[in-house]
């Protein structure tokens, strides 16, 4: 995503586990439990790895130097 831009959020349907990993960039992570309130907010920068837990709704939202990741 572009600089200073968010993701929208979201979930997986199949409520399987989501495994995101920090190509290059750097920005935030929140995370968001089935009971809507906030478990993690944090920083992330490339070569990051992080897994989000079945019913969880995540969203990215990117620094100055934009995001990529898989």
């Amino acid at each position: 995503i572009d600089a200073h831009s968010m993701c929208s959020p979201g979930f997986s349907c199949d409520s399987a586990y989501q495994v995101t990993y920090i190509v290059r960039g750097s920005g935030r992570v929140q995370v968001v439990g089935p009971d809507g309130k906030r478990v993690l907010e944090t920083r992330i920068e490339g070569g990051s790895l992080f897994i989000v837990p079945r019913f969880h709704v995540v969203s990215k939202i990117a620094d100055a130097s934009g995001m990529e990741w898989f």
